[in-house]
């Protein structure tokens, strides 16, 4: 008895090592298994490519994470290699192919879900993470109808008044000799403009009505996009970030940003919540109708609106759905128009012929209001702008779920993802001649050569799921860009092509760290 007690542990501690070899010899069975799955038995084992990107996602954290975010070229360099049909995961497939995106990106009438480890960015419940057709489709409608050309006529008196807050900060300029940066005055302008649309004007912000502009917005929102990048390779990341949000900025100082940044969008939806229920109370006590909601003034602010429609679902008014959707919009709505009209303007200064010409036009144009007369803004210098900024520089993938889709000689089976990037159709040398070169010209067709080009001008995606706000882009850049040029001169300082060149893909691009600043001196300006 007391033998057997002494050799005891020594029998515990050789069962424990035979617990490990078993674990370890099945983790070995299942991650070589699902290995041979993916090279040799899966459906997407024919597609060509490197092997170490069918065998595993570790491939893309690789360029992403290590080497800071450059898959997107790095896909590119893989076309070269391989050719027009690349497997870049063990999932989805990447098409380089410009006439082939408006399949993959299709209208109404064909089904198109997303990859939700791609779409996964922190906030489940917001528009641009509903990966399925059936999920996206009801709240698109909603969001939409705000976004769409008739609303952003209604909410052209916000727009002008903004604009002209922003031209007093160039009169500034003038006045003080000063030194403007301008993605983050533009940043000012849109984190206005669509706060104002999306919350109300009086709880929205007023970055323009400070006495200089700030960087605050920018920083934060560019900060946000850092950190897309490791949370859409580790979704738990956003997790833990939303569950210690405080302790996390603390031990890593950026990350108060993003926190900022959320609680501001957070406290209005908060705002909107107290007041609508306020308002409820009052018109149950009241006996009002829905119609003298003070919800419903015009312009329509988006989230009081759904709020107080009667046609909307319970479930799509839930606070957690507001604050997520509220916070997608407010970064991804305003950092992509800053990026394109700061780059705009830029191209612009540094071509001092082409601002002459716009100069001349809009001075023209002006006596009688002839907006129609504006052809080389609205037709040319706004669509060689959004070219050629470029700057949504991720791949968006999608699947096909009830359709096998055909490439030439490839099937791809139905509910594959397949990604192709607008970054390199938008620079296609084959489509836009010189595509780095600033152009305006390229865009001075006939009616019909023009619509057959622009069928290549895809800056935001198409379909379904494409981005809702793009008209509110075109929008902004008419009055920002048609007003500065108009009312002043301005020269660059201290400022390149590096200042503009996308390197890293953040879901938005990004220049290299420390070159996100376009600088101009403001010279002079003219009051007509």
């Amino acid at each position: 008895m007391v033998y057997a007690i002494q050799y005891l542990p020594y029998l515990a501690m050789e069962e424990y090592f035979l617990y490990i070899i078993i674990f370890s010899a099945f983790t070995a069975v299942y991650f070589g298994s699902v290995l041979v799955y993916r090279l040799f038995l899966s459906p997407l084992a024919k597609f060509p490519g490197p092997r170490l990107a069918a065998a595993t996602r570790l491939y893309e954290t690789y360029f992403q994470l290590i080497k800071g975010g450059t898959f997107t070229w790095h896909i590119n360099d893989l076309h070269d290699r391989y050719g027009p049909v690349v497997r870049i995961t063990p999932w989805e497939i990447h098409i380089k192919d410009p006439d082939y995106y408006n399949t993959l990106y299709a209208g109404p009438g064909k089904h198109r879900n997303k990859d939700p480890l791609f779409s996964y960015i922190g906030y489940p419940q917001s528009i641009f993470s509903l990966n399925s057709h059936e999920a996206h489709r009801p709240w698109r409608k909603i969001l939409g109808h705000f976004l769409k050309k008739g609303a952003v006529q209604d909410l052209e008196p916000v727009i002008q008044a903004n604009t002209q807050a922003l031209c007093k900060h160039f009169s500034a300029a003038v006045k003080n000799k000063g030194i403007l940066e301008l993605y983050a005055a533009f940043h000012c302008f849109t984190s206005d403009t669509l706060s104002q649309h999306a919350f109300g004007r009086d709880i929205g912000f007023h970055h323009l009505d400070e006495p200089e502009l700030s960087n605050t917005w920018k920083t934060q929102v560019n900060t946000m996009f850092e950190f897309c990048r490791p949370i859409r390779h580790f979704n738990f990341m956003g997790d833990i970030a939303h569950l210690i949000p405080r302790p996390l900025a603390l031990v890593l100082p950026p990350y108060a940003h993003v926190y900022a940044m959320e609680q501001g969008v957070r406290s209005r939806i908060q705002t909107l919540v107290d007041r609508y229920d306020k308002w409820e109370h009052e018109m149950q006590s009241d006996n009002l109708s829905v119609e003298k909601s003070p919800f419903l003034s015009s312009p329509k602010a988006i989230y009081p609106a759904i709020m107080s429609d009667p046609d909307v679902p319970l479930i799509e008014k839930s606070q957690s759905r507001l604050e997520d959707d509220a916070i997608f919009l407010m970064f991804a709505g305003t950092d992509a128009p800053s990026q394109t009209s700061a780059i705009t303007l830029f191209h612009l200064i540094n071509n001092p012929e082409k601002y002459q010409k716009l100069k001349d036009e809009l001075l023209a144009a002006i006596p009688d209001n002839m907006e129609s007369a504006l052809t080389f803004l609205h037709t040319a210098v706004i669509r060689e702008g959004i070219r050629l900024a470029s700057v949504v520089t991720t791949r968006l993938p999608r699947s096909a779920p009830d359709e096998v889709l055909q490439y030439k000689e490839w099937d791809i089976p139905a509910g594959t993802f397949v990604s192709m990037s607008t970054y390199f159709i938008l620079r296609d040398p084959k489509i836009f001649p010189e595509p780095t070169k600033f152009l305006p010209e390229r865009w001075l067709l006939e009616p019909e050569e023009l619509q057959q080009l622009e069928r290549y001008l895809v800056p935001g995606s198409k379909g379904t799921l494409g981005c809702p706000g793009q008209s509110m882009n075109w929008s902004w850049m008419h009055h920002t860009i048609g007003n500065l040029v108009r009312r002043f001169d301005m020269v660059l300082h201290e400022t390149t092509e590096r200042n503009v060149q996308m390197v890293r893909d953040n879901f938005i691009g990004q220049t290299e760290p420390g070159t996100h600043n376009v600088q101009v001196k403001v010279i002079e300006e003219y009051f007509v």
